[in-house]
């Protein structure tokens, strides 16, 4: 299907600042440990947001967003070590 200097690198859809070891090491030994915190930290979020809005302080909209920003993050961070593992076997952290 490809030239072999053609095959799209599995790198280029990771962010650089993740490539350069955002997480850290703790980051990314645990991985799923961590997207699993995100993720209930996001639905936190979300319900706290939901009652502040119902509540008629708008103001709590703002959490609608850094969950969002919280889920994203627990959905890319185990593909982004799958994409850096399969390039160079593994992130190398500072």
């Amino acid at each position: 299907m490809y030239e072999p200097d053609e095959r799209p690198s599995a790198a280029k859809s990771v962010p650089a600042i993740i490539q350069q070891g955002w997480p850290g090491t703790f980051g990314w030994r645990h991985v799923k440990g961590v997207a699993l915190t995100r993720l209930l930290v996001a639905i936190w979020l979300l319900a706290l947001g939901s009652f502040f809005c119902a509540s008629g302080r708008w103001w709590g909209a703002l959490l609608f967003a850094t969950a969002g920003l919280l889920g994203w993050l627990a959905y890319q961070m185990p593909r982004w070590k799958l994409a850096l593992g399969a390039v160079s076997n593994g992130p190398h952290p500072r």
